[in-house]
């Protein structure tokens, strides 16, 4: 909830770099829910990476939904944290979603990485805000990478439900 997808079937789309920055667009045209989305990315200094994106969803014939997001991420050595906020404005009254979420990574070596994250969405139409917490932790060898996450969300979608998850994951590399 909250993280802007907006695109699915075919895509057309285009990315250039300009001046340190990049710029990516992409349209999806199906007979009755185009999408369009453009967003630019660039390292404003040593370490320092800010980006923004905005999107147009129309979900059905006479529906369109808005959706703007912004991040900054700052990376020193092996420590990156960062930062994300997006906005979905469906047409359809109160029922506008925000998420903020945060997040802290640590390479303790070159094979090596751990990580924290929190996000909070806020749905118009409903009491409660979703918080969920992440902790994942990797490790590669040569081709093959093996990691470990678990997550924790309460008040899913707004309501009074609580989800948990761990997810080991093992991909390789030809």
């Amino acid at each position: 909830q909250g993280v802007a997808d907006p695109h699915t079937g075919d895509i057309l789309g285009y990315k250039t770099s300009v001046a340190g920055a990049t710029f990516t667009a992409a349209m999806n045209y199906e007979q009755t829910e185009p999408t369009t989305s453009a967003a630019i990315s660039m390292a404003v200094m040593e370490g320092l990476e800010v980006g923004a994106g905005m999107a147009t969803d129309q979900s059905a014939a006479d529906v369109e939904d808005d959706i703007t997001t912004m991040y900054a991420k700052y990376t020193m050595g092996g420590i990156s944290v960062g930062y994300q906020t997006t906005d979905v404005e469906p047409e359809a009254a109160n029922t506008d979603i925000e998420r903020n979420a945060y997040g802290i990574s640590f390479a303790v070596n070159d094979n090596m990485s751990i990580g924290y994250s929190i996000s909070d969405v806020e749905f118009e139409e409903f009491t409660p805000d979703e918080e969920s917490t992440g902790l994942g932790m990797t490790y590669t060898s040569g081709g093959m990478t093996v990691g470990v996450q678990h997550i924790q969300k309460d008040n899913r979608q707004g309501t009074a439900q609580e989800e948990e998850m761990t997810e080991l994951q093992l991909t390789f590399a030809f």
